[in-house]
């Protein structure tokens, strides 16, 4: 029996890679992070979640089905702004679960005074529903400095995810 190799199957694969982390970073968002029931779990549930989001930006590339170089470089750097934005908001969510403040981290959105600002609000906010309020405005904050559409709707569904698992 001859195994048959066709020219666009690593495409095809990489496009069921793509579309299948997507919906496990959705299901991380949707399904995991209000069931989170203490700060180590949402910890490593947003940890998981940034970890989905560097994969997607390494399969972007192929997966994505873009044709133009430039919205293949923007699909990337959405990616990777999400994934650095859930990476930040574990780093604020370990600090508010051991009392501490918000230690820088070294992500490229730290640049913006604001984000750090609003981060430090939330590792010291006490209960999910402020620090849902704090990503709400994190979310806006973003969306006014010109970020993509998937770095702003990672905060929202954060935010919402939160509300949900009171």
């Amino acid at each position: 029996m001859r195994l048959r190799f066709h020219f666009n199957e690593p495409i095809r694969a990489a496009t069921r890679a793509y579309r299948d982390a997507e919906h496990r970073s959705a299901q991380i968002v949707r399904d995991f992070l209000p069931m989170a029931g203490t700060g180590c779990d949402r910890i490593a549930a947003l940890n998981w979640l940034a970890g989905e989001q560097h994969y997607l930006a390494e399969l972007a590339p192929l997966g994505s089905r873009l044709l133009d170089d430039t919205a293949v470089a923007d699909r990337i750097q959405g990616h990777l702004w999400a994934a650095d934005l859930a990476g930040m908001i574990a780093t604020a969510e370990h600090a508010a679960d051991h009392g501490r403040g918000y230690r820088l981290g070294g992500y490229g959105l730290e640049a913006d005074n604001w984000t750090v600002y609003l981060l430090g609000t939330y590792a010291t906010a006490r209960n999910l529903a402020g620090r849902a309020a704090v990503l709400d405005s994190l979310a806006t904050h973003l969306h006014q400095r010109g970020y993509t559409n998937r770095v702003v709707s990672v905060a929202s569904a954060i935010a919402a995810a939160f509300r949900a698992g009171l």
